[in-house]
């Protein structure tokens, strides 16, 4: 076949396979004609190589021999190095990460994401440390600019937090630990986690008496994955857990027994657990695997859920603040309506010691009420994508948004008295 057909790798690979297909994984790795003949023992090689040279002979093929290295303790193979300790990334493409300048457009920065993300088994919670950057390319894509107005939107979007998350990705890969190798015949060890920031999981194994990291995984959370009101924190990391076994792991842990630990406490007692109907065709997925789940205290997590003004500070005692003030006509008057805010303009101040002015400056402080106080001052309810930017505290606060009044500069939340 000539070189330069665009259906030639594609009939060489299915050559290749052909020839060592039984072979694949077993004694050899191929790829195209990048062939790595691996054993345990000087004369288990000999013996491989010599069954490679036979088929070569039989199917009248020919191997360079300037090409060819011969019992090599390790060897570079599509961008790793793989030795006896396992398989680590390559030095001359990690030193590339670390001479990448800084993106300055949308293909520049989708370049430089398609490099890293080849080594993101390598990389612990790789989907959410990518995320920012991801968000970035999703905004700017499609947008009908010229190339000089291209660069000024990217310039203009990158933030503190692209920057950040670069550097960050960068310095992940230069200390990317040595992976092991799978050995079937001992269990796995599983470790799941999830959060409102995406799902991540890794998958060790226990040799030489420590537990070494086979491989990672991770992901962002799907847009419907994100309502909060669906998807508690035990139904994430039920979904992380069986998006670990049954699609990112299953080559790994079908016929094998696994160790699953979370920090959910609740997923350990899913034997026993009341399940939803999706949370039950999830069960089903994973009785085809042999585990056994065990709960390991993490960092503690707060409820979500939780009433954005009363999480944020601390409870305050106010009983007896309030008393001997007068209340506006106007305010008596509305329809079963009780504002916080009437406060403001009674004798006495609701907050002793802050004055409006300063409540309003302390507001503009807080870096979850500034985040939606950005928004109030224009009367703007925020689209989509920046409400994808907002923190969770500040996704929380903005469900209060048709709550909210202000009063002398000061945001205050509209409390609904029931009627009897």
């Amino acid at each position: 076949m000539p070189f330069g057909l665009c259906n030639a790798p594609s009939t060489f690979q299915r050559l290749m396979e052909r020839i060592f297909g039984d072979q694949q994984c077993k004694s050899l790795l191929l790829y195209l004609d990048d062939i790595v003949v691996f054993s345990s023992s000087v004369s288990q090689h000999l013996e491989r190589l010599e069954v490679v040279f036979r088929r070569f002979e039989r199917e009248n093929l020919k191997v360079k021999l300037e090409k060819c290295a011969f019992f090599q303790p390790e060897v570079k193979y599509l961008g790793h190095v793989i030795s006896s300790e396992g398989v680590a990334t390559d030095p001359r493409k990690i030193e590339a990460v670390i001479q990448w300048p800084r993106p300055s457009t949308v293909k520049e920065l989708r370049s430089f994401l398609g490099f890293v993300s080849y080594y993101r088994r390598f990389v612990d919670g790789f989907a959410k440390l990518a995320a920012p950057l991801h968000r970035l390319v999703g905004e700017l894509t499609g947008s009908k600019r010229r190339p000089g107005q291209q660069e000024e939107a990217f310039s203009s979007a990158w933030s503190r937090e692209c920057q950040d998350h670069f550097e960050e990705l960068k310095s992940r890969l230069t200390t990317a630990p040595v992976l092991a190798y799978a050995d079937f015949a001992k269990p796995f060890v599983l470790e799941v986690d999830a959060s409102h920031g995406g799902l991540g999981a890794v998958l060790s194994q226990e040799q030489d008496g420590k537990v070494r990291p086979v491989t990672y995984a991770s992901r962002s959370l799907r847009p419907n994955e994100r309502n909060l009101s669906n998807y508690s924190s035990m139904k994430l990391e039920f979904l992380a857990l069986k998006w670990a076994m049954t699609e990112r792991f299953r080559e790994y842990l079908l016929g094998n027994r696994c160790m699953v630990y979370t920090d959910n406490n609740p997923l350990s007692h899913l034997a026993t657990a009341k399940l939803g109907a999706t949370e039950q065709r999830w069960a089903a997925q994973l009785a085809a695997f042999d585990f056994e789940l065990k709960y390991r205290s993490g960092k503690s997590k707060s409820n979500v859920n939780a009433d954005a003004l009363s999480r944020l500070h601390p409870p305050v005692a106010v009983g007896g603040l309030g008393s001997g003030t007068t209340i506006p006509s106007v305010l008596r008057s509305a329809m079963g309506v009780d504002l916080v805010a009437a406060a403001t303009q009674c004798t006495m101040s609701m907050f002793p010691g802050h004055s409006p002015v300063e409540l309003a400056s302390l507001q503009a402080a807080d870096p979850v009420i500034s985040e939606v106080l950005g928004f109030w001052k224009y009367r703007r309810y925020p689209g989509p994508e920046e409400r994808r930017k907002l923190s969770k505290p500040g996704s929380v606060l903005l469900r209060q948004w048709k709550r909210l009044v202000e009063r002398d500069g000061v945001l205050y939340r509209r409390v609904m008295r029931p009627r009897w």
